[in-house]
């Protein structure tokens, strides 16, 4: 497995195809569920046909390594930063996909110079700085203040018993809207597998991958890039699903709005998770070509 240290972490990632780069950050805040399956990104093989298409684990995430450090949306996209430059990759298209997006919006502000151009599914500008995400936000907080002030094992412990008594962080309980009937099956299959895997985890490695799950949600409960957004000065896309309800279609606009020249792209009928919609991946491979060949 290609796996290089990078920024103080150990970062697994993938490269296939050939022509210009484009890098994907991929959404969900890891954890368990990311890493005991590996993330499906089968769209990448499309991409891959006329692009180099370079995938990879943020930190706490997948197959990446896990750790008790804070880090911040900062610290991530200069995770990205160092990766690419490991593998010669001077300047690429960066994707980033719902949570992975204020990670690309945050990298294309610090590096302005290396984005060719800024592709935006399902994501936000504020994704925890919304008023029905307070209560979320705030229970970050305080877990995360328990890991700080008191340990793993005690922040753990608080995890284990809120679990036992239903309380959840989850920045939206509607969950994500529709997903293509095609992949409907599969995709139940591998919730059910992902849930079968992470119950038969040890306890100790539960409370690694659970803890990082938590610091990559508390990189983002206080941030807001809105004000910044102005700044772009590169081609950019926002694809949002107009059914997306984890995510609501609402932001995606305002995200679009806020960025000087942004193209807007609605995927209809689509829920959160755009990329496993044929005509998201076609829509970003129309603008790449435009951008890059």
């Amino acid at each position: 497995m290609p796996q290089v240290r990078v920024n103080g972490a150990e970062l697994y990632y993938e490269l296939q195809g050939s022509g210009p780069p484009i890098a994907f950050i991929h959404g969900g805040y890891g954890g368990a569920a990311s890493t005991v399956l590996p993330r499906d990104e089968t769209w990448a093989r499309s991409l891959a046909e006329t692009y180099t298409v370079l995938t990879y684990d943020r930190r706490n995430s997948g197959r990446s390594q896990y750790s008790y450090n804070p880090y911040s949306l900062d610290d991530l996209a200069a995770d990205l930063r160092g990766l690419l430059l490991i593998l010669g990759i001077s300047r690429s298209v960066i994707i980033g996909s719902s949570a992975g997006g204020p990670v690309a919006i945050t990298y294309a502000l610090a590096y302005p110079e290396t984005v060719m151009a800024l592709v935006l599914p399902n994501t936000s500008a504020r994704l925890w700085r919304h008023p029905d995400r307070e209560r979320p936000s705030e229970e970050v907080r305080n877990r995360l203040a328990v890991l700080q002030e008191k340990g793993p094992q005690a922040a753990y412990g608080l995890m284990e018993e809120q679990r036992r008594t239903n309380i959840a962080v989850n920045i939206s309980p509607r969950g994500r809207g529709p997903i293509p009937p095609e992949v409907a099956e599969e995709l139940a299959e591998r919730e059910r597998r992902t849930r079968e895997l992470v119950a038969a985890l040890p306890k100790r490695t539960r409370m690694q991958y659970d803890l990082g799950e938590l610091l990559n949600q508390a990189a983002y409960v206080d941030s807001d890039l809105r004000p910044r957004l102005g700044e772009l000065r590169v081609p950019t896309m926002v694809l949002h699903g107009d059914a997306d309800t984890q995510v609501p279609y609402e932001l995606g606009r305002e995200l679009a709005e806020g960025i000087p020249g942004a193209e807007f792209v609605t995927i209809p009928g689509a829920g959160h998770g755009v990329m496993q919609w044929h005509t998201t991946i076609q829509a970003i491979r129309s603008f790449c070509d435009r951008v890059c060949l």
